[in-house]
C-alpha cells in the first residue's frame, strides 16, 4: 500500500515537472510597436506576428510616434513629434485595459520632440529626436501615470546632440546614444555616454566611430551587458558595462535598418527599422536572426515586448495540485 501511493503521488510529481518543462519555455512574450509613418499602435505574439497583429489605435491617431514604453501602471506611453503646426510634440497614453489613448503632458513650446522614452520609477525620462535637430538635456516628466504632469532638465553636463536611444541599469546610472544627424549628408554619428543615478555626466562608454558604432540610436540593458543600435551600419554593438569593452553582436544587414531596441524575456532582442522598410527583426540571445515581421507600416518608431501571462499552465498545475490534496485527504495522508 505504501509503496503503491509513493508511486501514485511520485506520477503527479512527475505530471507536474512534465507540464513546467513543456509549458514555460513555450511562453511568447508580446510585442506593441507604433509606425512612425502612419501613427499606428500594435500589438503581436512574437511567436506568430503576422496572425495575431492587432491594432490597437489606427493610422492618424498619433502623429510621428518615434518612442514607446510601458509605465509603472501597465500601461503604453507614446512620444510624439507632432507635425511642426498646429500638432505639437507631446506624450500620450495608452490604457491596455480600456483600449483607450489621450494625452499626458504637450510640449507647447515646441522644444522637445520625443526621441526615447524610458521610465526611472514612476518618472518618464524623456530623449529628443535627432532627426528634428533638437538638441538639449534629457527631460524628466513627474506625475505622469496621474496628476498634472510636470517637466525639468533630469541630466547635467555631456553637451547632448540628441538622444533616441535610453537606458537604465539596475544601479540607476543612465546610458544615452548621443547622436548628431548631418541633414545635408544624411549621415548620423556620436558617443554612447554615462550618466550617474542623480543625473550628472559621468563619460563616454563608447566613442564616436569607436568598435563598429556610427550613429547611436536605440538602446537596451540585459543584466551588465548594453546593446546598441548603430544606425548606418544596420548593426547592434554589445557593451560589457563592467570593462566597456564593446563587440559585434548581431546585424541586420543594411543601412537605417536599426532603430529602437526591445529586450525579449530570453535574452533575445526586437529591433524595429527606421527606414521605411516596415522591418522588426527578431534576435536570439546569440545574435543569429530569428525572423523578420514586415509589418508593411513604414518606419518604425518605438518597440516594446512584455512577457505573455502563462495562465494556461498554471492552471492546469493548480488542477493538478487540487487532485493530489484530495487524493490525500481521501486516504488520510
Amino acid at each position: 500500500m505504501r509503496r503503491a501511493r509513493s508511486n501514485r503521488l511520485g506520477g503527479v510529481a512527475g505530471v507536474l515537472s512534465l507540464m513546467l518543462a513543456v509549458c514555460v519555455p513555450a511562453k511568447a512574450d508580446i510585442a506593441y510597436f507604433t509606425s512612425f509613418t502612419t501613427g499606428a499602435l500594435v500589438r503581436y505574439d512574437t511567436s506568430n506576428p503576422a496572425g495575431t497583429a492587432t491594432v490597437l489605435s489606427g493610422s492618424g491617431s498619433t502623429v510621428q510616434p518615434g518612442a514607446l514604453a510601458i509605465g509603472p501602471d501597465g500601461n503604453l506611453y507614446i512620444g510624439e513629434a507632432g507635425n511642426g503646426g498646429a500638432y505639437a510634440p507631446r506624450i500620450s497614453r495608452f490604457n491596455l485595459t480600456t483600449n483607450t489613448l489621450s494625452p499626458v503632458y504637450t510640449f507647447a513650446a515646441f522644444d522637445v520632440f520625443p526621441g526615447s522614452l524610458a521610465f526611472k520609477g514612476s518618472d518618464l525620462l524623456v530623449g529628443r529626436n535627432p532627426f528634428f535637430g533638437n538638441t538639449g538635456a534629457i527631460v524628466r516628466l513627474t506625475n505622469v501615470t496621474g496628476g498634472v504632469a510636470a517637466p525639468s532638465d533630469y541630466t547635467t553636463g555631456g553637451n547632448l546632440q540628441s538622444s533616441p536611444g535610453l537606458a537604465l541599469a539596475a544601479d540607476g546610472s543612465l546610458y544615452v546614444s548621443d547622436q548628431t544627424y548631418n541633414f545635408i549628408s544624411g549621415l548620423a554619428s556620436g558617443p554612447v555616454k554615462r550618466f550617474d543615478a542623480t543625473g550628472a555626466f559621468v563619460g563616454e562608454v563608447i566613442a564616436s566611430g569607436s568598435s563598429g558604432l556610427s550613429g547611436p540610436t536605440g538602446l537596451a540593458i540585459n543584466g551588465s551587458t548594453l546593446y546598441t543600435a548603430s544606425i548606418m551600419a544596420g548593426t547592434i554593438l554589445q557593451t560589457n558595462l563592467g570593462t566597456d569593452a564593446t563587440t559585434g553582436f548581431a546585424s541586420a544587414g543594411g543601412f537605417f535598418e536599426v532603430g529602437s531596441l526591445a529586450l525579449l524575456s530570453n535574452g533575445g532582442l526586437l529591433v524595429g527599422s527606421p527606414s521605411g522598410s516596415g522591418n522588426i527583426y527578431r534576435f536570439g540571445p546569440d545574435g543569429a536572426l530569428v525572423s523578420t515581421y514586415s509589418t508593411g507600416l513604414g518606419q518604425i518608431g518605438g518597440v516594446v515586448a512584455v512577457p505573455e501571462p502563462a495562465t494556461a499552465t498554471l492552471s492546469l498545475v493548480g488542477i493538478a495540485l487540487a487532485s493530489w490534496c484530495r487524493y490525500r485527504r481521501s486516504r488520510g495522508g
